[in-house]
């Protein structure tokens, strides 16, 4: 399997107070950090090589990390001197990585389960530049939202006005990132990748969406409340 970035640089400043001692990656639910879900849903994946982008308090997550347990996964970190964005923080992985092939790119603040292996073969089937793991959500709201052709994106729309779209398919924060990614990312120092990139390159080139089958966000105290309800209703399987 190709490797994997984590992005866990973001300070989860609508999760305080429960962020004003950890980052965010390390907030629990169900008595587990979010990083530790990622990360062992990438290992269930047969990922081999996790790169994660740390900034806000990054050595709490590196002491926890090296200090829990053993991951099947070698892990690297990749450190923010300041907060780069979502695209700046992928454009400074995949330099300081230094292999430029396709990656993996997830959020370190949700808990998701994905078939990454069929992903993949989806993404090099259809020489995509972009593969966005998609879900369908009841609330869209403060999601990037996907208007689909087929398995193409049509339109993508970085947290719109619910009532300008028809569609409630929505970015999962999952990628399949194609190493022609990297020539192509803007200059700036920081920037959103969904925002300043995806929602003005997707009519230029192939990015499609692949639906994931379980996606749990925790941005908020509303979100983190139901995300430990709904990860307790399936512990008595496999999160």
């Amino acid at each position: 399997m190709i490797d994997a970035i984590i992005l866990a640089g973001g300070k989860g400043t609508r999760l305080r107070p429960l962020t004003f001692d950890i980052p965010k990656p390390l907030v629990k639910v169900n008595g587990k950090p979010l990083i530790e879900y990622a990360l062992e849903e990438l290992e269930r994946n047969g990922v081999e090589n996790v790169y994660i982008s740390l900034g806000y308090k990054a050595e709490k997550i590196m002491h926890y990390l090296d200090h829990r347990k053993k991951f099947g996964a070698k892990i690297e970190y990749v450190l923010e001197s300041k907060p780069l964005g979502t695209g700046g923080a992928l454009r400074h992985a995949m330099e300081k990585m230094q292999r430029y092939e396709d990656l993996i790119l997830v959020n370190g603040d949700t808990i998701f389960k994905a078939e990454l292996g069929k992903m993949y073969e989806f993404h090099k089937k259809n020489e995509a530049f972009i593969t966005m793991g998609s879900f369908r959500l009841d609330d869209i709201r403060g999601f990037g939202v996907i208007e689909t052709n087929g398995d193409r994106i049509a339109r993508f729309i970085e947290k719109p006005d619910p009532k300008e779209v028809k569609s409630n398919i929505i970015n999962a924060g999952i990628y399949i990132i194609s190493k022609r990614v990297l020539d192509k990312l803007p200059r700036e120092e920081s920037f959103s990748l969904e925002k300043d990139f995806i929602e003005k390159i997707y009519k230029e080139e192939v990015i499609q969406h692949f639906p994931i089958e379980r996606f749990i966000t925790v941005n908020d105290i509303e979100q983190y409340k139901k995300a430990n309800e709904e990860v307790r209703k399936l512990a008595g399987g496999e999160i």
